[in-house]
């Protein structure tokens, strides 16, 4: 209960800063929608699995069922709020904009609610360093926020504990028009790797569960993630479009717990990178406001025949990876 009052006080705070006439911050409105395609988790497919509105399996009240009349969607509200202050400012066009920000956002969801704190230096034009902290809890509306996950049985925890996150990051950025000016110029890259910690309050290390109505495949433990794009920036209303690589995979013992390699016991494959990827639009609205749309392919595992039915993902044995239709994304921005 403290770790959920901290998070409550920490929103509330944040929503009087975001609030004020005046001060050097900046404040943005960020809604993130998206619709996720529904896939039988590569059974029966090889390589590529199909959108398919149907659920397999679905008599069956042992096994788990996959595929889905409709598929699955998500909807978030982040309110953020930045301070910027200069640091280690130089002559040079590589360091006079050099500075120290700090960002304060509150997320809501349908079944969740966080709290994120996080500072980042620019010690030079093209490298950022960053360090966060997050807290959140969640809740059941028919949609599942927050769950252990028993063996394949979920374990609802209405507002039960919190989970709670610790990332370092560090961000390259390139413009082409830094060395060629000019409108039509701007041909950008940005490589961002992030190491996060991550842990659910009730749960062991061996313990899994559920976030924000995911698979339910989280432990506490290491990931690594990033952002990686390459893309063309134009003074037009479409502003940039280009290709997004998101990796994710575990780190130390979750890694090392269940690896693909049948090394140990269990092989679901705990080692597996998870890839999303694809096009990325961004459309300016006005001065205030733009928004990207996203187009998503993802991989994932496809598990043998005899053991993908398996209620308890632990259980089943990794075969091969596979890529889907993930999804596609919305996210409007708003300059408050």
């Amino acid at each position: 209960m403290k770790r959920l009052s901290l998070a409550l006080a920490l929103l509330a705070a944040l929503t009087a800063l975001a609030s004020a006439d005046s001060g050097p911050g900046k404040t943005s409105l960020e809604l993130q929608a998206d619709y996720k395609f529904p896939n039988h988790a590569a059974v029966d497919s090889s390589g590529f699995a199909p959108i398919d509105y149907s659920v397999y399996n679905e008599a069956s009240a042992t096994e788990r069922n996959v595929g889905s009349t409709w598929g699955g969607g998500e909807l978030k509200a982040i309110l953020d709020y930045k301070l910027a202050f200069p640091a280690l400012v130089g002559d040079g066009p590589l360091t006079s904009g050099n500075n120290l920000s700090l960002d304060f956002a509150g997320e809501v969801s349908p079944v969740s609610l966080n709290a994120n704190a996080q500072v980042t230096l620019t010690p030079i034009a093209f490298l950022k360093f960053a360090a966060g902290v997050g807290i959140g809890t969640g809740w059941d509306i028919g949609f599942i926020g927050l769950a252990m996950n028993n063996a394949g049985v979920l374990d609802i925890q209405n507002f039960g504990g919190c989970i709670y996150r610790a990332w370092v990051e560090g961000t390259f950025q390139f413009d082409l028009a830094a060395l060629m000016p000019g409108d039509w110029n701007h041909i950008v890259v940005l490589a961002s790797p992030k190491i996060q910690y991550q842990a659910y309050s009730r749960a062991s290390d061996s313990q899994a569960w559920l976030w924000e109505a995911d698979d339910g495949m989280n432990f506490n433990g290491l990931k690594l993630t990033g952002s990686y794009f390459l893309g063309y920036q134009m003074p037009i209303a479409l502003e940039t479009v280009g290709l997004l690589l998101q990796p994710e995979g575990w780190l130390g013992s979750v890694r090392d717990m269940a690896p693909s390699d049948g090394s140990k016991a269990l092989k679901w494959g705990s080692d597996f990178t998870y890839l999303t990827f694809g096009p990325l639009f961004d459309l300016r609205i006005d001065g205030g406001s733009s928004i990207a749309i996203l187009p998503q392919f993802k991989t994932g595992i496809k598990w043998t025949d005899t053991t993908t039915m398996r209620l308890n993902f632990q259980q089943r044995v990794y075969e091969a990876p596979f890529v889907y239709f993930y999804r596609v994304a919305f996210d409007y921005t708003l300059k408050l």
